[in-house]
């Protein structure tokens, strides 16, 4: 058997593997340097901070390259149709203004103008005390300081080019999970087209098809697609937190160089990671109970924690605009949605789930965490039902993938479920081609959060400077000013509607 980086005599190049612990660091130091470049953006750091978080980054990198030798990768081929693959997912979700983007980017790229053009530190003027921008930005740092660089279309492909490269990355690991080529193809179709039934609940519930289907019940899961258009920041965090677990179940991964992913996610979305802790915890009383722990197993995340303690403290500031709810939910509403989002896949991979290679304690938890989160709300929105079910989604899409493949006598049942959930991704896909890319946002969070968002507070992007706890307030920050354009953008930005098509 050939190890990471090896390649038969015989083979092309495309066939040379890349070993997974490579990949795996390279995901921790692009993830670590979003926590550095946060000390810059906040201004909080002497000089030799970054030097010390430089070696505990340098550590942490070398360690789970150490912890991971020998575990092969993905070949370069795999890599290729993958980064192919991002780039056209992420293209069509608008990331480099070259498609539609959804009303969602209207104040994503403002929060991107904002990071690229004005001095760091900054705060905002325009209610009178000063604000932090106080948000998941861990996306937006490195475009941002593309921008400063190289201008702000840079920032737009930075931003696309950061994204792409990242789910390539995710998608090269998840292929490892599976062995042949076409089971690897076969699961990547199902991954990528993964959904609940929308379409039948649409139908069914609301009498029709519209432009965007998924909130059907007045709740939602969403589609693969939907969160790498909608929100690319939130899928990755759930991403790597399902990527991780499902390599450490399938023993491709130790628990400790996944556990030091997860603290660095928080930057890019606190909902995605909380969505993971369960099956952190899940993985971690396993590893217990079999007395497997090692010593790295606590010593990175250990390490990846202490990196992150400026990022959490930051994005913990001012709580009370976030807090967290008990949702109340009508029986029939709760149920019709759970059927056809969740249970539709679950009752049936249950029934294989014995010879199943990821186990039935993974799939009772998955199925508990989905079946409870839409009654718990953070901040005024659905959010947390939306991001933090994502790495339960992934999860739940592999073990549906991985059914299909060693299950026959599913397969024409699943088959069918997914075909009618891939109109979820069908729809998101027509959207992007039928309207003209997104324009250039010229205004600032301020304005552009009040083009479509305008009913709902800002608390969840914004801090008071005197409320932000003092290893991380600005001391001189810039203070920007409130005067904005008379528009935000020029010409129409499309905002889907309720009508039926």
């Amino acid at each position: 058997m050939l190890r990471g980086g090896e390649r038969s005599p015989s083979a092309g190049p495309l066939s040379l593997t890349m070993p997974a612990g490579w990949l795996i660091a390279a995901l921790v130091a692009w993830l670590s340097l979003d926590q550095l470049l946060l000390w810059r953006f906040l201004d909080v750091m002497p000089l030799w901070a970054y030097a010390l978080g430089g070696l505990v980054v340098g550590g942490l990198c070398a360690g789970i390259v150490l912890s991971m030798r020998g575990v092969q990768g993905p070949s370069a081929g795999a890599l290729l149709l993958c980064l192919g693959l991002a780039l056209l997912l992420l293209v069509l979700g608008g990331e480099g203004r070259f498609f539609y983007a959804n009303v969602d980017w209207q104040v994503r790229y403002a929060v991107m103008r904002d990071i690229s053009v004005q001095p760091w530190p900054f705060v905002y003027t325009a209610r009178g005390a000063p604000d932090v921008l106080r948000a998941p930005i861990g996306m937006f740092l490195l475009p941002g300081a593309a921008a400063k660089a190289w201008g702000l279309r840079a920032a737009d492909i930075a931003l696309l080019l950061q994204n792409s490269l990242m789910l390539t990355a995710l998608l090269g690991l998840g292929s490892t999970l599976f062995e042949t080529r076409r089971a690897k193809l076969v699961a990547l179709a199902i991954v990528i087209g993964f959904s609940g039934l929308d379409a039948l609940g649409r139908i069914l519930f609301r009498g029709g098809l519209s432009d965007h289907i998924e909130n059907w019940a007045y709740l939602q899961y969403s589609s693969t697609i939907t969160l790498a258009f909608w929100v690319p920041q939130h899928a990755m965090a759930g991403w790597i937190g399902a990527l991780g677990y499902l390599l450490w179940r399938s023993g491709k991964m130790p628990i400790g160089a996944w556990l030091a992913l997860l603290p660095l996610t928080a930057l890019w979305s606190p909902l995605g990671l909380m969505g993971a802790m369960p099956f952190a915890a899940l993985a971690g009383v396993r590893v217990i109970v079999t007395r497997a722990m090692r010593l790295p197993d606590i010593a990175l995340p250990a390490a990846a924690t202490l990196l992150s303690i400026p990022g959490l403290l930051y994005l913990g500031a001012a709580p009370e605009a976030v807090g967290a709810r008990f949702k109340p939910l009508l029986p029939l509403q709760w149920g019709a949605f759970e059927l056809l989002e969740v249970l539709v896949y679950v009752v049936p991979v249950a029934f294989v789930a014995r010879r199943g290679r990821f186990g039935r304690d993974t799939l009772a938890l998955l199925t508990t965490w989905l079946l409870l989160i839409p009654f718990v709300q953070v901040g005024w929105s659905t959010d947390f039902m939306m991001r933090g079910s994502v790495t339960a989604l992934t999860i739940l899409a592999v073990m549906v993938a991985d059914s299909v493949l060693r299950e026959q006598r599913l397969r024409l049942f699943l088959f069918s479920v997914l075909l009618i959930g891939s109109v979820t991704g069908i729809q998101e896909v027509r959207r992007a081609l039928s309207h003209p890319p997104a324009p250039q946002v010229q205004c600032s969070f301020f304005k552009a959060w009040d083009q479509s968002f305008w009913f709902t507070p800002k608390g969840s992007y914004l801090a008071p400077l005197a409320e932000m706890p003092a290893l991380v307030r600005p001391q001189n920050p810039y203070r920007a000013n409130a005067k904005e354009p008379a528009r935000c953008w020029d010409g129409h930005w499309y905002h889907p509607n309720e009508i039926v098509t």
